[in-house]
């Protein structure tokens, strides 16, 4: 699956961010994306790819779930979240927020045992390195550039939605 990220060309007057996924099908979805939460899509791309996930936010994508469906409530969501995608969020999360400044020791390392024990210290590394250059990579687009991004998923072994 391509996964495209375009920097708006005006975050104030509503030219915002966008994610759009393309399937190997061919079949698209994209949605806005709220301000300041690209850091959030990366950093969910790093741990999915980085530990080989195919049932969380992208592998849905992949298999055939539309973006905008996950902001629906549960009863208004057509397939239900898998476990591995609830499983991948504190991770993301914890990603994410040791990329900012405030945090003055590592997250992961201490958080791991709670979370996936079986996470190495060289997987955190490596996520924590690839998040950091795409947001280098994101921070010198200009407005209305993108970048794109590619996500393997087995859909044949992983359709359990």
């Amino acid at each position: 699956m391509l996964i495209r990220f375009k920097k708006g060309k005006n975050q104030h007057k509503h030219k915002p961010d966008t994610l759009t996924c393309i399937r190997n099908d061919g079949s698209v979805t994209w949605s806005h994306i709220h301000r300041g939460f690209v850091q959030h899509d990366f950093a969910h791309y790093v741990v999915e790819t980085t530990l080989g996930l195919q049932n969380a936010f992208f592998g849905l994508v992949a298999q055939g779930h539309d973006i905008p469906d996950f902001s629906l409530s549960k009863t208004e969501r057509p397939f239900k979240i898998p476990k591995e995608a609830i499983d991948t969020e504190p991770i993301v999360l914890l990603l994410q927020a040791e990329q900012w400044e405030s945090f003055p020791e590592p997250l992961l390392e201490s958080h791991r045992i709670e979370h996936r024990h079986d996470i190495t210290i060289e997987q955190i590394e490596t996520m924590r390195q690839r998040l950091k250059k795409l947001m280098q990579h994101w921070d010198n687009l200009m407005p209305g550039e993108s970048m794109e991004l590619h996500f393997e998923c087995d859909l044949k072994r992983d359709r359990k939605t």
